[in-house]
């Protein structure tokens, strides 16, 4: 029994690995469930990059599962198991990811008799909007909305909250304004989050463009540009540009935490990005998002999750191919990626404007 509120607790086990930004469309889903239900504790199984996107909401325990060394293949999975019942019992677990993993996990549980809801993750529908030939292109539902029906069939139905998602402790905010006085920044020109990169090629705008995008920018006004990724490739990308514009470009790659990097998300005015986890991360942030749409399509349930985002693609009228693929592929049906280098600079930039000033 819970002491203070005299009801039974109902523990939830939820399980989503990856990818980052469909890690990161679960917060909005779980703070709404535990805003909704006083009653219930959740335990938040994923990797460990991923984990301190729960860190700050109620009643959320995150079971860090490393997939990748520690719990890998089917033992792996019988050892994740076995460290969780050891934690404790559960009442429902939820599987929100649906992987070959995720399905020998279930398993367990349920031959220890324990419920198990599996999320739609409308496989059939995001083929057909994706595949080649005689597309189905009827906009499917959010993915954040597949996941909130899944707690409905699970007993726990919820009304979403109203963003911004991510709420961060003011010791984050401290830590991200403490690095802002270190590089010497203060918000005087309007600040422009950058976040180019992707994991697939056919969701990356041409890097070149994003030159003249800053240039173009300052020609309307003062503005500092925060650069948001991370690896070598990237970073080296991001100081090529600093060496361009040094009064106007600060690298936040490799310098903050992610939910420092979610804390300095907040104070920017706009994020200019593409499909990836960065814009996932700044929508539910309540940033303002600009984002750039190539291979993939918003229609398949992986549009940014608010109400402040400006989506830029070529007409589906216009190039018929798109989407070639549900989550981005490394080729192109027709060769060059039109969907992509149609989009030219002075449109982003003219998008980029539409946002309010600061």
């Amino acid at each position: 029994l819970n002491e203070q509120t005299h009801v039974t607790v109902k523990r939830i086990l939820v399980v989503r690995f990856s990818a980052m930004g469909d890690v990161a469309l679960v917060v909005p889903v779980i703070r709404s469930l535990v805003h909704a239900h006083p009653d219930v504790e959740v335990t938040m199984v994923t990797r460990p990059r991923f984990a301190p996107f729960f860190y700050d909401i109620e009643r959320v325990t995150v079971f860090v599962a490393d997939v990748d060394n520690t719990y890998t293949g089917f033992f792996g999975m019988r050892d994740l198991f076995k460290a969780l019942i050891k934690k404790a019992s559960y009442d429902v677990v939820i599987d929100l990811h649906d992987h070959v993993r995720t399905k020998i996990l279930r398993l367990f549980f349920r031959v220890f008799s324990t419920d198990v809801v599996v999320f739609d993750k409308g496989r059939v529908q995001k083929k057909a909007f994706a595949r080649k030939k005689n597309k189905i292109t009827i906009p499917l539902i959010h993915t954040v909305t597949r996941y909130q029906k899944a707690f409905a069939q699970a007993g726990f139905p919820f009304e979403l909250l109203p963003g911004p998602h991510f709420i961060l402790n003011e010791k984050l905010v401290t830590a991200a304004n403490e690095w802002l006085s270190s590089q010497k920044l203060q918000k005087n020109e309007r600040w422009i989050g950058i976040a180019p990169f992707a994991l697939h090629a056919t969701k990356v705008w041409p890097l070149e463009n994003y030159r003249e995008v800053i240039a173009l920018t300052l020609k309307k006004g003062p503005a500092k540009f925060f650069f948001f990724g991370g690896g070598d490739k990237e970073i080296k990308f991001f100081e090529s540009l600093q060496k361009s514009f040094p009064e106007h470009c600060v690298i936040t790659a490799g310098q903050l935490k992610i939910r420092q990097e979610i804390a300095l998300m907040k104070q920017l005015d706009v994020m200019l990005c593409v499909d990836s986890s960065n814009m996932h991360m700044a929508a539910l942030a309540g940033t303002p998002v600009v984002s750039i749409w190539g291979g993939t399509h918003p229609d398949v349930g992986f549009a940014p999750f608010t109400s402040k985002a400006k989506i830029i693609q070529i007409d589906r009228t216009d190039l018929p191919c798109r989407p070639c693929s549900v989550y981005g592929r490394e080729s192109c049906y027709v060769g060059g990626f039109p969907c992509l280098t149609r989009i030219t600079p002075e449109t982003v930039v003219r998008v980029l404007m539409e946002n309010p000033e600061p």
